[in-house]
């Protein structure tokens, strides 16, 4: 069951209208969370929405609902997306139902609800980690064509989630209650 750490980078929220312009992942080791191959970044500017899509697809949909695993950062607003965007571009969309209901994905925004004392505004990736921009500054970088700046951002991205992932995979068997069946079956992570 391989983990991929999966992202996308769109010039706007809203997938009626705007675009994707990367899809980026990078295969993650179940146990600990760390990289185990390159990140892997679709490039709308080499090539087109279309082709990103038809590159990135397969990969994503592979074999079966467990070929790729992904674990992300408000993935449900990924998986929207690349449905909508596949139906744009003239693509065959992925079946929503699928995404959300039998692949499965590990989606680590729900945890940062949690942090954020249960509230949901303020509950970003760049709030509970080292993040030097947010989101939105990537519109503004394709709009001016800093390609190169959008590509730093992404391996920042990818690097503090993974430090994230890591910390809360580290971390989990302390929530686990005493006492419970979880409990007496856990294993130490070796990081």
């Amino acid at each position: 069951m391989p983990e991929y750490y999966l992202d996308i980078e769109t010039t706007g929220l809203d997938p009626g209208k705007d675009r994707l312009i990367t899809v980026q992942y990078q295969r993650l080791s179940m146990r600990t969370g760390r990289a185990e191959g390159p990140l892997t970044v679709l490039k709308e500017w080499e090539s087109s929405e279309r082709g990103i899509l038809e590159l990135f697809l397969p990969i994503f949909l592979g074999s079966g609902p467990f070929s790729f695993v992904a674990i992300g950062f408000n993935l449900p607003f990924v998986f929207t997306f690349i449905v909508e965007r596949a139906k744009a571009v003239g693509l065959d969309p992925p079946d929503p139902v699928y995404l959300v209901g039998r692949k499965p994905y590990l989606d680590l925004k729900p945890f940062a609800v949690l942090m954020n004392n249960g509230s949901f505004k303020g509950a970003s990736l760049d709030r509970f980690t080292k993040l030097s921009f947010g989101g939105e500054v990537i519109p503004g970088l394709y709009e001016r064509k800093e390609h190169d700046r959008i590509l730093q951002c992404i391996e920042e991205k990818a690097r503090e989630f993974q430090i994230l992932y890591r910390h809360l995979k580290e971390r989990s068997a302390d929530l686990v209650p005493q006492g419970s069946p979880a409990r007496a079956g856990q294993r130490t992570l070796e990081v």
